[in-house]
């Protein structure tokens, strides 16, 4: 199998203001009410400067038997839940988040599954981050169930797959004026397949042979333009379960992880490698996931976030680690039955991130939605990385620039501090020479017109690295 590896040696930071931080997993708090029966949660960052909200949406019956439902909350603010579809007949079910755009100008979509229309077909909805929403609109049209329909988590290439039939197929996603549009569809396997997810060029499902289940794949040829034949990644032992891991930005949402048997496994494309996870003192994993930063940095081996469940069915609880070498912690930490864990990226600050996980908590015949996060710090702790932020060392204006760009900067030791600026892909576009300058404040005038290369317009990085810790800061170049 081909590999294409990029490592990019930037952040990506989002918000530069100071928000409460969680130096260790807050007490689960409900996301839902208790009295029906919740689930499938997907979580929408607004990512504008218009506020902080962090929209949960997800799947609600009232009792069992009755249809599914669609509702959301916000849980920055927690407000009241908030219905967004319903019918005495109907089902909705299966919603996901779509973000289109997301440094400026952001729009947000919801995607969800409906048998509106006789059996089930993929739909979608604009949401406005006022809690509005568009008009819905159809996004497949065939006689047959979609299910299991997955949103690409990708901010720049957007796609989806689903199951219909037992077959698996993908399709790439453009915006259409008020709408969205699924391109062409593709089939990608049609025999005993299941619980597909995708990046804009993989799919990975399970497929059942011999009353055991397998984790395949297809990879996307850009030469061919066409999708490699299924393949194996593991076909031992019952695998199931398949998760993709979640990542910030980027092109590496081609990571997966399942459980065989009460183990976590995970396979990176970097190394084409099936690895299995042994957390220190918990015999048994199930429904495992993670999500981790898009590149590799001096603080963790590995850097990410895992949770599953562990435990017997009555006394099942959720368990997280910040990295695989801590310690695992139980964040649910009840009388419940704890199943489903999910991560969700919150926001991003000037030098941490928010993590959220939400699960179900099984009370009374009903399912509840927890939710418990935490912050983590960009290399360094919080005591000395607060520090930093509080003296914001690190301002850029204005922002989105056209013609030159300003950037001042504190220097808390000339000898040991390196400014760089760098591509959305990467590349090192300029470098700032601080060896003859003082351990103050400083300046800069970066002119775009002056690069030794022509420079399109987007999104480029200002990167501030001292001791104390490494600051980013986005910026927008306007021709």
């Amino acid at each position: 199998m081909k590999k294409s590896i990029l490592f990019i040696s930037i952040f990506i930071i989002f918000k530069l203001t100071q928000s409460q931080i969680y130096p260790d997993w807050t007490e689960a708090i409900a996301i839902t009410d208790s009295l029906s029966i919740n689930s499938n949660p997907d979580v929408m960052t607004v990512l504008d400067n218009s506020g902080d909200d962090i929209f949960v949406f997800y799947e609600k019956r009232l009792t069992a038997g009755t249809p599914s439902q669609i509702w959301f909350r916000n849980i920055y603010t927690m407000t009241d839940e908030q219905l967004v579809f319903s019918d005495d007949i109907f089902e909705y079910r299966n919603p996901g988040v779509l973000v289109l755009s997301p440094f400026s100008n952001a729009r947000y979509f919801l995607i969800y599954e409906s048998n509106e229309t006789g059996n089930f077909d993929v739909f979608g909805v604009e949401f406005f981050i006022n809690g509005s929403f568009g008009l819905p609109f159809q996004l497949t049209n065939t006689p047959a169930d979609e299910n299991s329909c997955y949103i690409s988590k990708n901010d720049y290439y957007q796609s989806a797959c689903w199951e219909t039939d037992e077959s698996v197929q993908f399709t790439h996603i453009s915006v259409a004026e008020d709408s969205l549009q699924f391109g062409e569809v593709y089939t990608i396997d049609t025999i005993n397949c299941f619980e597909p997810v995708c990046s804009e060029k993989y799919v990975f499902y399970r497929k059942i042979i011999n009353d055991s289940s397998h984790i395949y794949f297809s990879e996307f040829n850009e030469n061919t333009n066409l999708w490699s034949e299924p393949d194996t990644i593991y076909a031992t032992g019952n695998n199931i379960n398949l998760k993709m891991g979640r990542y910030w930005m980027f092109y590496f949402e081609e990571n997966i992880c399942w459980e065989n048997n009460g183990q976590v496994v995970c396979w990176d494309v970097w190394s084409d490698e099936v690895t299995f996870l042994d957390f220190q003192g918990v015999t048994e994993c199930f429904e495992p996931v993670f999500l981790t930063y898009d590149l590799i940095i001096e603080n963790f081996p590995w850097p990410a976030v895992y949770t599953f469940s562990s435990g017997e069915s009555e006394t099942r609880e959720v368990y997280a680690t910040i990295d695989y070498y801590s310690p695992i912690q139980n964040i649910s930490n009840n009388n419940f039955t704890d199943s489903n864990p999910v991560l969700f990226y919150g926001h991003s600050y000037s030098y941490y991130f928010d993590v959220i996980d939400i699960w179900q908590s099984h009370i009374n015949n009903n399912s509840v939605l927890y939710m418990s996060q935490i912050s983590i710090s960009y290399g360094g702790d919080f005591e000395e990385s607060e520090k930093i932020n509080n003296g914001q060392i690190l301002k850029t204006t204005p922002n989105p620039f056209k013609n030159e760009l300003s950037i001042e900067y504190f220097l808390l030791n000339s000898n040991k501090a390196s400014i760089d600026i760098y591509s959305l892909t990467g590349k090192q576009i300029d470098h700032i020479n601080t060896d003859s300058q003082k351990g103050s404040w400083n300046s800069y005038t970066w002119k775009p017109a002056d690069s030794d290369i022509e420079l399109s317009e987007g999104v480029y990085f200002i990167v501030l690295k001292q001791e104390s810790g490494t600051i980013v800061q986005k910026v927008i170049y306007s021709k």
